[in-house]
């Protein structure tokens, strides 16, 4: 072959492996249970994930078709969803994405869809026209096209489409529904077709109504064949390079793989691949890229990181976990710094700051040092001669436990408020900080950097792995099994040492959505078994709609990285499933830490291990074979991995922010820093500021007080840091328009008698942002409290918006908040379907079914019809079990935040014994918060109740349980269960006697702790109606005093704070000069006041008493002459 020639074959083939590349389907689904495209999209991401067919899911016709340019930068776009209209601008970019040499897959209902645009249905080649249902299989009539080749006959129950507005131009059918009983013709019916339009193909196929369809293997064949075709020959051709171009997923039969799902046979050992090869089997969304930044053998098991003042990684490696605990804590465990020092996006220098540990599970920076978790110390240290190797350690505070490596301190921060957060597993921390003793695990805590303080503040209910803040500094975290988001509304402060909620889980589901089947866990299979970090889209490097709202939590077991969109509910937050933002076949990939970084993307910590699971250790029974339970109550394991790790980038292409660093940064540019569009930056700039003691920015930081959050955020937390912040800048912060900066003002506020009354003298405690508010109830409840704050706390648990809230009614009810004229309550209807078992599907009673959590032997659920086997009515549900079981048939229901309610039934038992609690009921989702008593040995008939009240709004299911926290055997028979809402009854208040006036005036309390008026106008000595009502979010009342007494008065309503019968008082001095007064008048409600207006023209002060509102709600009653 002549040279010229082979350089130029040479050429072709480089060009082609460089364009060869996954095959990348837009899918658009939409948000309704009916063609449920949440529950199916991921079905099919599944099943074509390993063989690179990759979707990017939308639910929203907007963002799917508004951005032509957006659009044309997949190769298809699959339509399963129920959209009646498209713009014209809409339709416009889909025609000419398809006419442009794209592919189009509409699927089933898709053919309903945009009839407002009549030539849709031409581009799809027919519409739906109506249905019945049956099981069928439709019938290939082309067998040698390429979008049915290798598919199987597909057999299941499916809506029987029938079709109109047929277009055969360009059209090819290729399966055919045959007749059926009740269709209206005997011909068969066009099922599945392709057609070409311009340059691009359409693919259609009327299957997949639901779950019965899109859970065939058949379906996701047939669906890929059609993929595969309608996105053309050059798509193809790029695919099949890239395939070619890939090395496979190879795998080896090896001892020591659990099986914990008791599949037939455990999976095979996957063998490693190398980063570049690994990357080339991950998803990453189009717009984004993942690059590599570090890897084996510079990088090896990276169990976190973090970026210092330079924007330098530094990563802590432990070689050391989970087994090789050692004696002494001294092993083979280090710091490394990793730079990039020529600019090409890898690191290339190396630097180890500090070794010689054992099993550090996380770092983070304070007071020109490290501050390192590496229990049972958390150590300090420091590099004092400038070489980038630690010459200082030292011991700040021990004892976290280390009974079990996994559930110890990690994910260590720098805070908005200028202290050190964490979270802790049930390893527990048991030890002295600051003179004060401690005992938590299971959650989150702060400390000050120093070590001299330490406080727990978000009870988790797992081990617990992530934590996050949003740009306003709110807290959220991620556990083990099941619990990927939590919100942490309340600290544990404010129930002084009793148990209180302080966390929820607030995401809509723990289902992650990996794109392989080979997933292996533990437990909450197919969810969040091990869910970490928790941090937010806070920087340009994500698309604007993320911004401080997507939330990152990994998700290792199912080899990805997952989404939820965090958005604002009451006083608290709701987090969204938004599925994966990172998903790989490679069975190896495992991230465990994803932190927003100094160039603004989205850094990813793999620690590439066939091998996740720590505990429970395998037996025959649960895992598949017999292994050995080693130090650290981790499973050992020799398939575990010590030789790799990778760092990796998540670029996001249309992210300009451009180099930046704070290195010797003088506090000029530290204070410029804080307005940063990088929130790394921002709390970088502020950390210096704080620990540099730069006084001299102080004038500069006030002046940023008045800027829009974020900026005026970190402003005065670095004042605070100082201890610069000044009262007179402080209030106005706590007067602010801006919601995020009031919040933060707040909790500002010292826990002393002067912050108390900052407290009161703003208007936080009624503030419109229910967040805000939140924060006022929680530094309510921060201060010494007694019978006055109880009092205060009662008003504002009358306020019917307080006491409904999830969160709000929460820390008022921590400081001894009573409902006021409540007698007593009454039931409501029964909740519960089918509650006495009358209705029958099958063997269960019609609307429940059954749960098993554990057990062996025989078991059975069925409805009983014998005579002594029923309570009331026909029907009884038994549950038995001869070997033990624990299990439950349940139903669900929907309940409401705040709400009490009562859940009751007749229980009867034959020789229920072994483990757990006997037959019960309980509301899965609060487990023992909502349990009745169990009922063990022979009992006939006999009643059990419980009372609770629900904490969040939430779809709940009710058991009727046997076993239990155990396992039973015997034989237990249920009937008329009863969940009812118990309805508060209130002592109706006496109306005071009418009579007739000769003038009439109006006034209101406004939102801002005004009144709506600040003058009135009364003849003298006349009877008069005084309307008060009160349109702001908490109690006022109206108290007009003597001329001149405004002041004293108004001074002595801030010494009742330490008046124990101030609440009865209605706040009022006994030594006001009181004309007349109302009493407190809840939000929504108004109030007459009659009063003889005074004989004597003056001008006669008017304000409301509760603490701290005198100086803003006032006015004047002017008495004319």
């Amino acid at each position: 072959m002549p040279l010229q020639t082979l350089l130029a074959c040479l050429v072709f083939l480089f060009a082609w492996n460089l364009r060869a590349d996954p095959i990348r389907i837009l899918f658009l689904g939409h948000e309704s249970e009916h063609h449920n495209s949440n529950e199916y999209y991921p079905m099919l991401a599944k099943a074509l994930g390993r063989d690179a067919i990759y979707f990017d899911y939308l639910t929203s016709v907007n963002q799917a078709l508004d951005d032509e340019e957006y659009l044309n930068r997949f190769d298809g776009l699959l339509l399963y969803a129920n959209h009646p209209k498209l713009t014209a601008v809409q339709w416009k970019n889909l025609l000419g994405f398809v006419r442009g040499g794209k592919g189009f897959v509409p699927v089933h209902c898709a053919s309903w869809c945009f009839s407002n645009i009549p030539e849709y249905d031409q581009l799809v080649g027919g519409r739906f026209k109506s249905h019945q249902g049956a099981v069928f299989s439709p019938r290939i009539v082309a067998e040698g096209h390429p979008a049915v080749s290798g598919v199987d006959k597909l057999e299941a129950w499916d809506e029987t489409y029938f079709h109109t507005r047929h277009n055969p131009k360009d059209r090819t059918v290729l399966m055919v529904r045959d007749a059926m009983p009740g269709d209206p013709h005997e011909k068969p019916e066009p099922w599945t077709w392709v057609r070409t339009e311009g340059k691009g193909r359409v693919f259609y196929t009327a299957s997949g109504h639901d779950e019965r369809v899109w859970s065939k293997p058949e379906f996701h064949q047939l669906l890929k064949q059609g993929i595969l075709w309608a996105v053309g020959d050059q798509v193809r051709e790029r695919y099949d390079g890239f395939l070619a171009n890939r090395v496979p997923l190879e795998y080896e039969k090896r001892d020591h793989v659990p099986n914990y799902e008791k599949r037939p046979e455990p999976l095979p050992f996957q063998l490693p691949l190398s980063p570049e090869e690994s990357m080339k089997h991950t998803q990453v969304p189009v717009g984004f890229k993942l690059e590599l930044f570090a890897s084996e053998p510079d990088i090896v098991n990276p169990i976190y990181f973090q970026w210092d003042e330079l924007g330098r990684l530094w990563v802590v490696e432990t070689v050391d976990y989970p087994n090789e605990l050692k004696d002494g804590r001294t092993g083979n465990d280090r710091i490394k710094i990793c730079e990039d020092t020529n600019g090409d996006g890898k690191a290339d220098k190396f630097t180890i700051f500090a070794e010689g540990f054992n099993i550090p599970t996380s770092m983070t920076f304070a007071r020109g040092g490290v501050i390192l978790a590496h229990a049972p110390d958390f150590l300090f240290l420091k590099d004092t001669d400038g070489d980038d190797v630690a010459d200082l350690r030292e011991v700040l505070f021990t004892g976290f436990g280390t009974g079990d490596t996994h559930a110890g301190p990690s994910n260590l921060r720098y805070g908005l408020d200028n202290w050190i957060y964490g979270t802790v597993g049930y390893s527990r921390f048991k030890g002295e900080v600051g003179g004060e003793e401690f005992n938590f695990g299971s959650g989150t805590f702060r400390f000050k950097s120093d070590g001299s303080k330490m406080e727990f503040l978000h009870q988790f209910n797992n081990n617990t792995w992530g934590i996050g803040f949003n740009e306003e500094g709110d807290v959220f975290g991620s556990t083990a099994n099941n619990n990927p988001s939590f919100f942490g509304g309340v600290p544990n402060r404010v129930y002084r040492g009793e148990r209180g909620t302080t966390a929820r889980m607030i995401a809509s589901s723990p289902i992650f959505h990996p794109i392989t089947p080979n997933i292996r866990q533990v437990d909450a299979f197919n969810a969040y078994t091990a869910g970490c970090g928790h941090a937010f889209a806070t920087s340009s490097g994500f698309p604007e709609s993320w911004r401080n709202r997507r939330a990152f939590v990994c998700g290792p077991t199912g080899h990805l990285l997952g989404m939820y969109d965090v958005r604002a509910k009451g006083s608290g937050f709701e987090s969204v499933n938004a599925y994966s933002l990172v998903a790989s076949s490679d069975e190896w990939f495992s991230p465990i830490v994803a932190e927003v970084g100094p160039d603004g993307n989205l850094w990813i910590a793999d620690w590439y291990n066939f091998i996740i699971q720590h505990n429970p250790t395998p037996n025959l029974n649960r895992g598949g074979y017999e292994a050995q339970r080693g130090p650290g109550n981790a499973h050992v394991n020799p398939n575990r991995d010590r030789r790799h790790g990778r760092i990796y980038r998540l670029v996001y292409q249309k992210n300009q922010a451009p180099a930046f660093d704070l290195e010797n940064a003088s506090w000029k540019k530290l204070v410029e820093a804080l307005g940063h569009d990088n929130m790394f930056w921002r709390l970088t700039a502020q950390r210096l500021l704080v620990d540099g003691g730069h006084k001299k920015a102080v004038p500069s930081l006030a002046k940023l007080l008045s800027h829009p959050a974020p900026k005026s955020l970190h402003a005065l937390w670095a004042l605070q840091g100082l201890g610069s912040l000044k009262q007179d800048a402080h209030a106005k912060c706590l007067v602010s328009n801006d919601p995020a900066l009031r919040r933060n003002a707040v909790r500002a506020l010292s826990h002393e008698s002067k912050g108390q009354q900052m407290l009161h003298d703003g208007a936080t405690l009624a503030d419109d942002d229910l967040l805000v508010r939140l924060a006022s109830f929680v530094k309510l409840a921060s201060f010494p409290r007694d019978e006055r704050t109880r009092d205060i706390a009662s008003f504002l648990m009358r306020v019917e918006e307080n006491f409904k809230d999830e969160w709000l009614r929460l820390p008022l009810q921590a400081l001894g908040a009573e409902e006021a004229n409540l007698m007593g309550y009454e039931k409501g209807p029964n909740l519960l379907p089918n509650s006495s078992f009358e209705l029958i599907d099958g063997k269960l009673p019609k609307g429940w079914q059954v749960r098993t959590y554990s057990g062996s032997g025989f078991m059975e659920h069925l409805v009983e019809r014998a005579r002594k086997a029923v309570k009331s009515g026909k029907s009884s549900l038994r549950i038995s079990s001869n070997g033990g079981h624990d299990t439950s048939a349940y139903a669900s229901v929907d309940l409401k935040s705040g709400v009490r309610y009562s859940l009751s039934a007749w229980i009867k038992t034959d020789k229920v014994a072994g483990g757990g609690m006997g037959a019960l009921l309980n509301v899965h989702e609060l487990q023992q918060k909502a349990m009745t008593k169990g009922l063990r040995g022979t009992n006939d008939w006999r009643r059990v109740e419980t009372a609770f009240v629900n904490p969040s709004n939430r779809r709940v299911s009710v058991n009727c349980l046997f076993g239990g926290w155990g396992r039973s055997t015997g034989k237990a028979w249920f009937d008329d269960i009863s969940l009812n809402e118990m309805i508060p009854v209130y002592r109706k208040e006496n109306k005071v006697a009418s009579r007739e006036v000769d003038q009439s005036l109006r006034l209101d309390a406004v939102t801002g702790l005004l009144f709506s008026e600040t003058e009135l106008k009364a003849r003298p000595g006349l009877w008069t109606s005084l309307r008060f009502g009160n349109t702001d979010n908490m109690p006022h009342n109206l108290v007009i005093v003597a001329p001149g007494t405004y002041e004293s008065v108004g001074a002595a309503t801030d010494l009742m704070l330490s008046d124990p019968d101030a609440g009865s008082k209605n706040y009022v001095p006994d030594d006001a000069k009181v004309i007349a007064q109302t009493p407190m008048v809840l939000p929504k409600s108004t109030f007459e006041l009659v009063f003889k207006t005074p004989e004597n023209p003056g001008r006669y002060p008017f304000l409301c008493t509760f603490p701290g509102h005198w100086r803003l709600m006032k006015g004047v009653l002017i008495i004319l002459p």
